[in-house]
């Protein structure tokens, strides 16, 4: 397993987690421990979509190895690379 997919699936396993215990608790409860002032609805909106991108990263098998980290895209690092 690369180091890519190891991280995507641990940080799919913990989005998952963060959704299941957002919806088991009340509004304030839930901005208190996340640290937000989203409502309810649109911060398991925001974790859900957030654990789609993770998911859809493992299953397509993306490799970014060659992409530094500092940088968004393999596209934004060549433009740095070769500007």
């Amino acid at each position: 397993m690369k180091t890519d997919e190891f991280f995507y699936e641990n940080e799919a396993e913990s989005l998952k987690a963060d959704i299941e215990k957002a919806k088991s608790m009340t509004e304030e409860e839930m901005q208190s421990y996340f640290n937000t002032d989203d409502s309810k609805e649109d911060f398991i909106s925001f974790l859900e979509d957030e654990l789609k991108v993770a998911e859809s990263h493992i299953e397509n098998g993306d490799d970014f190895s060659s992409v530094d980290p500092g940088f968004a895209s393999e596209a934004d690092y060549l433009r740095y690379k070769f500007a």
